[in-house]
């Protein structure tokens, strides 16, 4: 077995095994923890937002990484720090801390172990560029984030139904001290993937932070993933909240919502991950910025107003079909958008400014909510109007997008001429 190949399956099994470190410590079981030590919807939308804001540190690991000829063994102990950190969450209630201060205290401990996992995270979109090559990237990615995606649904089926039998908080203190030990067994395979040869390239550090921007097609790019990051964080960060107090969903019932949505994202993944290797993956990225935009809010509003759950299910549909799109399409032109020589510093840049506005969209989204509670009046929720201004934001991120230029690009005409039903042999996957 070459080296490429050991290390294209070993990241699957990795990527599964960090995904339900992922599930079972961001999302509901997050969320229900802090709700469960009645955390205000300020704090709610800072332990969502917290996580991407880390990742402004990432641009000081690229430039201590490119001084480094390998990557593997900073990254393996970024994982393991970062993930080890959440056994002080799930023994926070045995450590004495008053109940008025937990919701600060597992802040604090989100933001420690996101420091960590961003770091890593930046480290290893620039170490897997190099490994996966170009022409099957697409593909390959989209591959890998189905088969990650189902087992993210068995570990969020398995949380939600125990998290609804087992009286908290207990329920969160064993699921999260089981996160932590699936990450680090996951954490440990980073040792074993191959890593091809490096040349140390210590740049002065201004360089780092100034270089991305002095690429006006990346610069574009750039403002484009703030803009759209911003509009995410701006719901995303209390949508969770949102299914648990105001629709009243059980723990089960959102561990139903990734079971369709990982079931459905096991098929577009890998869909839209070869139309991307095809016709690239700006279109592609268009496409789920327009779905994003216009899907998600409308099923969140309309199951409010008819307290119908139906419309949940459907946008977990339509988050997978949008996620399975924008996901892999957003990672991978952000890789061909950098220079390959420097594309650790470039990569790290895009961390900084996602990071900086999805955390000020989630930071912002309590108070917007709150302002927006003047003008709700009646069935109309604050939560509403705030689903509306993000899908609005999310929708025009479009302009920016297609200001961004990128190789082997595809029209908007050709690419859906190449969609009619009668061209259908042609299609990628066939």
């Amino acid at each position: 077995m070459s080296n490429l190949t050991r290390t294209l399956r070993l990241s699957v099994l990795e990527g599964s095994l960090g995904q339900i470190f992922l599930v079972w410590t961001t999302g509901s079981v997050l969320i229900g923890y802090m709700l469960h030590y009645n955390a205000s919807p300020t704090q709610i939308a800072l332990v969502s937002s917290i996580p991407v804001l880390s990742q402004m540190f990432s641009p000081v690991v690229a430039w201590w990484a490119n001084g480094l000829s390998q990557r593997r063994i900073l990254a393996t102990a970024l994982a393991f720090i970062g993930r080890s950190l959440w056994v002080l969450a799930a023994l926070a209630p045995n450590l004495g801390i008053p109940d008025k201060v937990m919701p600060l205290f597992l802040l604090v401990v989100v933001g420690l172990s996101s420091l960590f996992q961003a770091t890593f995270g930046t480290l290893w979109t620039d170490w897997m560029g190099s490994v996966v090559p170009e022409d099957r990237r697409g593909r390959y990615f989209g591959r890998r984030a189905g088969i990650v995606g189902v087992v993210g649904m068995l570990a969020s089926l398995a949380a939600g139904w125990f998290l609804d039998h087992i009286a908290a908080p207990i329920s969160f203190q064993i699921v999260l001290g089981l996160s932590v030990v699936f990450a680090l067994v996951g954490a440990s395979l980073l040792l074993f993937h191959f890593e091809p040869p490096k040349a140390r390239r210590q740049l002065p550090f201004q360089e780092v932070l100034l270089q991305p921007w002095k690429s006006s097609n990346f610069r574009r790019f750039l403002v484009f993933a703030g803009y759209f990051h911003f509009g995410i964080f701006l719901s995303a960060a209390l949508i969770t909240a949102y299914f648990l107090q105001q629709l009243h969903m059980t723990y089960t019932q959102l561990a139903i919502f990734s079971i369709i949505a990982s079931t459905t994202a096991l098929i577009s993944t890998n869909i839209w991950g070869r139309l991307a290797d095809r016709f690239g993956n700006k279109p592609i990225l268009a496409a789920s910025v327009l779905i994003m935009g216009i899907g998600f809010p409308s099923t969140w509003i309309l199951a409010g107003l008819y307290d119908n759950l139906n419309f949940i299910w459907l946008s977990a549909v339509i988050d997978a079909i949008a996620w399975g799109a924008g996901g892999p399409a957003i990672f991978n032109l952000a890789l061909v958008s950098a220079p390959k020589n420097e594309r650790l510093s470039f990569i790290a840049m895009y961390s900084l400014v996602t990071g900086l506005m999805g955390f000020l969209g989630g930071a912002v989204s309590g108070p917007v909510l709150e302002f927006l509670s003047r003008f709700s009046t009646g069935v109309w929720l604050p939560y509403y109007s705030l689903f509306v201004v993000s899908g609005f934001i999310r929708a025009s991120s479009i302009l920016f997008l297609l200001r961004v230029e990128e190789t082997r690009e595809w029209t908007n005409q050709s690419f859906f001429k190449t969609l009619r039903p009668w061209r259908r042999i042609g299609f990628p996957w066939r």
